[in-house]
């Protein structure tokens, strides 16, 4: 499949949201829990947001964190910052004391947007306590939203000029292979031109509606299904909070026509009470992943015709490989598709180097619509400008990416990006833990977290205490669902004296 090179309308986010309100000015745009936007009425309100936030300081650089649930205020929001040339900062609203307090240090936003509510909860202790409400020289304050956005004092203004496509759009945090995530800048430029490409693919026209129900402020919502949206007269649909029936009735309710979810997300749809009294005819297209069976529960349980199966990631805006929906079930089900024309891609020995032929596995490098660099960092490069993904697959000799298998020390937990180390460097925080070992291990089709410790002392209570410990320092899917206490005797190692974690899973496993 070669695809058309279509260039999205405009290089930057206020002018795409500018073309998008002259060029389907009643075309709906928006549907969030606050209400509903044409691409008209959400320009103006994004317009009136940004002259706002200017009038406080904000401009073009400034970085700004958005610590909101799914809805109409995150978009409008985010996008009013972008507008003005500042960088939008997506905060999980999953993320507790360390997570945020590592965005502050690392970040150091010169505002922060939130509500008195964010997915039910009053945020003040959680922010308060990582510092990330009070960020230091510079910062402005909290901008709170409750009938609207109140704004704290202003401060010296950053320069006031319109963004280039080559200025910062977004910074995201992702977990890296390492114990720190890594936070990753994303163009302007880059951000519309792989939406472009994204939403051809899915075959998306004007007028159709996406639904998403997973997190804006991961890279598949902001990086993504949102510009997917703008560069294509298509109204992005979204649910705060993943209920199966509520998803259900949203998707009938509003005649959604595209749907973004993997495995996890769509088990819960076809697993609902409500599934089978809902009509869910009106999907035709959309975004899928990851195993045959997962694609499988979208297109034939769920009734998505022409999905489509992806390869992806954050640094890469999202998507990089895909099939059309025009492909056959074969391709769909057995492929991540071939790559967008915004990027290219290349399987190399991960030992060597070199690049390898059709059918050969080996690490999946990227290159074109990729992050410039992480912040602070040079990590995750080849000296020729090659993003190395740490992931295993091939291609076949139409160009077909397989995915083979992710990063070794990558866990998948529903659907997210976890890095072992992050979690044991946690656990090691612990006044009575003297290692700590994190896999993964499948139960009923689904990965979920299992840590090996060496403790001192009894161990009675100490499960109870470690979950609460990690809880209150990361967000609950990092929690390992089963703990597991070893003598130091019986780690094993290699010859070399080093933790043999092969060894060590095959021993917990039993």
């Amino acid at each position: 499949m070669v695809d058309p090179v279509n260039a999205p309308a405009a290089d930057t986010v206020p002018g795409i949201l500018s073309w998008a309100a002259r060029q389907y000015p009643d075309v709906l745009a928006l549907v969030g829990p606050e209400g509903r936007h044409t691409f008209a009425e959400l320009d103006a309100e994004v317009r009136a947001l940004a002259g706002r936030l200017a009038g406080i300081g904000i401009g073009h650089g400034s970085r700004v964190a958005v610590y909101l649930g799914n809805g109409v205020r995150w978009v409008v929001s985010a996008l009013a910052v972008q507008c003005l040339g500042g960088v939008a900062v997506p905060v999980s609203t999953w993320a507790r004391r360390d997570e945020l307090t590592r965005i502050r240090e690392r970040v150091r936003p010169r505002l922060l947007i939130t509500g008195d509510r964010v997915v039910g909860r009053d945020p003040t202790r959680v922010l308060a306590e990582s510092g990330l409400s009070e960020a230091g020289p510079g910062f402005l304050g909290t901008a709170i939203w409750r009938d609207k956005l109140e704004l704290p004092g202003g401060g010296p203004a950053d320069e006031s000029r319109a963004p280039h496509q080559e200025d910062v759009a977004l910074i995201l945090s992702t977990s890296g292979s390492t114990s720190q995530p890594k936070l990753v800048p994303l163009l302007h430029g880059d951000l519309l031109r792989n939406s472009q490409a994204i939403g051809d693919r899915q075959g998306l026209v004007p007028g159709d509606r996406l639904w998403f129900g997973a997190p804006l402020f991961f890279s598949y919502g902001c990086a993504n299904a949102l510009p997917v949206c703008l560069t294509h007269g298509t109204a992005l649909v979204l649910q705060e909070g993943l209920d199966g029936n509520e998803a259900l009735a949203l998707i009938e309710r509003e005649r959604c026509t595209a749907y973004y979810g993997f495995g996890p997300t769509t088990r819960k749809l076809v697993e609902a009470p409500d599934f089978g009294n809902r009509d869910t005819s009106s999907l035709r297209t959309g975004t899928t992943g990851f195993t045959e069976a997962e694609k499988s529960l979208v297109r034939d349980t769920l009734g998505v015709p022409q999905v489509c199966s992806v390869y992806g990631m954050t640094e890469a805006y999202g998507h990089s490989a895909m099939t059309s929906w025009e492909d056959s079930d074969e391709t769909f089900l057995s492929t991540q598709g071939t790559v967008l024309p915004t990027q290219e891609l290349r399987i190399v020995a991960p030992d060597t180097g070199v690049v390898l032929g059709p059918g050969e596995h080996g690490e999946i490098q990227l290159r074109g619509a990729v992050t410039p660099g992480y912040l602070g960092s040079d990590d995750g490069f080849t000296t020729d400008g090659w993003l190395r993904t740490g992931d295993i697959g091939e291609l076949d000799t139409a160009g077909r990416l397989r995915f083979v298998e992710r990063a070794k020390s990558m866990l998948k937990i529903n659907g997210i990006n976890v890095a072992p180390a992050e979690i044991e460097a946690v656990l090691l925080e612990h006044p009575r833990v003297e290692q700590a070992y994190v896999f993964g291990e499948y139960v009923d089709g689904t990965e979920q977290i299992v840590a090996a410790v060496v403790a001192e002392g009894e161990t009675d209570g100490l499960v109870e205490e470690l979950v609460r410990f990690i809880r209150e320092r990361a967000a609950s899917y990092k929690v390992p669902r089963r703990v597991v206490f070893i003598a130091a005797e019986e780690v094993p190692t290699t010859d070399t004296g080093k933790t043999n974690k092969r060894g060590l899973v095959e021993l917990i496993r039993g």
